[in-house]
């Protein structure tokens, strides 16, 4: 895009005047910087309906956008139905993992990336068996997801690894579970 056309595109955006920048910008065949404008000024519907009409590469980066602003609200459930739409499980996926909401995480690598599914399931086995008595009552939480899930076989190497855990009761509990003698 030539310089002078590009300077006056930023002083229209600076001065509030979108939709005459947004017009500037598309004639001018570059809709993505469009789009982009309205994600930088949290204009987020423009911004889709910009992406989506001129630009489909550019819908993933507004949903993006749009899901950031949603963490910064602490809307998470928003936010992560806005990075799944965006085709970015990864993110969410993390941010679950760091805030210890394995769950959540096992239920998009689930229903995403399903060929990762064993790398979470050991890590979270890892992060579980750190944590001693409180690590041993999320597998066991763990093993029941599992459960529900139809996952028997997963179910019991989750009751099976509960030991150690100060709580004898707890430990023959998960065990008899493992051997459908509960």
């Amino acid at each position: 895009m030539e310089a002078g056309v590009k300077k006056s595109l930023e002083e229209r955006d600076g001065e509030g005047k979108f939709e005459e920048a947004k017009a500037e910008f598309i004639r001018a065949g570059t809709p993505k910087e469009a789009a982009l404008m309205f994600v930088h000024n949290q204009a987020w519907e423009a911004a889709q309906q910009v992406a989506e009409a001129h630009d489909p590469d550019t819908v993933a980066e507004a949903l993006v956008g749009q899901a950031w602003g949603a963490l910064e609200e602490k809307d998470i459930q928003k936010a992560e139905g806005l990075l799944l739409r965006a085709q970015r499980p990864g993110l969410p996926i993390n941010y679950y993992e760091e805030a210890g909401l394995w769950s959540d995480a096992l239920w998009i690598y689930k229903d995403y990336v399903r060929g990762q599914l064993e790398v979470l399931r050991e890590e979270y086995e890892r992060e579980a068996t750190k944590k001693g008595a409180r690590g041993m009552e999320g597998l066991v939480d763990q093993a029941r997801q599992w459960e529900q899930a139809g996952e028997y076989s997963r179910a019991v190497d989750c009751y099976l690894k509960v030991r150690g855990s100060g709580s004898s009761s707890l430990v023959e509990k998960c065990w008899m579970k493992a051997t459908g003698t509960c």
